[in-house]
């Protein structure tokens, strides 16, 4: 289980536009294929410099969006992210021997994933942890909730309250305690809210 004040982890799937190929990307990296707005990039921990289009993003890399910013990243397996505004993710990189699974961590912030590879993907959040494979979703951190959407596909969110598992349209709130809120179907204006904070490429 994640504890309160732990990283939350989602295993998902993510879809974006991607300039190069999936392919193209280092095993256990993620590499910067759009830019909008001003985006910043952590090098293992050191002070942020300006992001670069093609740029690498290795294990401990923080990329980090200012407002009205968003960036398109293409990860190991054939995944894809979409950062969206005001929002900072970290690259874990492959967390076991192998493939799988390939891990980010979403400090602040809004994120969509498209992931149409091998293996599997972890995404965590102060709060939650979600776990799926081939599928498309979205996760937010904000004001101490971790908010997971399922577009596509099937995702299985865990933290301290339970286990929930999302089919499409589907959506759970995860408090910054770990406790699990009822899975519910989205409303339109909901999904349409994370449509409008990850733009185009999501």
């Amino acid at each position: 289980m994640i504890h309160a004040r732990r990283q939350v982890g989602i295993a998902v799937a993510a879809l974006f536009t991607l300039v190069a190929p999936a392919s193209a990307q280092p095993s256990g990296a993620c590499l910067i294929q759009r830019i909008e707005g001003t985006v910043t990039v952590s090098v293992g921990g050191a002070a942020p410099l300006a992001a670069q289009t093609g740029q690498t993003l290795a294990a401990l890399d923080t990329v980090r969006t200012l407002p009205a910013s968003r960036v398109s990243l293409g990860c190991a397996g054939g995944l894809k992210v979409v950062v969206g505004p005001d929002s900072a993710i970290t690259v874990e990189g492959v967390l076991a021997a192998g493939s799988q699974p390939f891990g980010l961590r979403l400090l602040e912030g809004i994120a969509g994933f498209l992931f149409k590879g091998s293996g599997g993907v972890q995404v965590r959040t102060p709060s939650a942890v979600a776990a799926v494979r081939s599928t498309e979703w979205a996760m937010r951190w904000a004001n101490g909730v971790s908010e997971v959407f399922t577009r596509e596909g099937t995702v299985t969110v865990s933290a301290d309250g339970g286990t929930a598992t999302l089919g499409p349209g589907d959506g759970v709130d995860v408090s910054d305690t770990g406790a699990l809120k009822p899975v519910v179907q989205w409303r339109p204006p909901r999904i349409a809210r994370f449509g409008e904070l990850l733009g185009p490429d999501w």
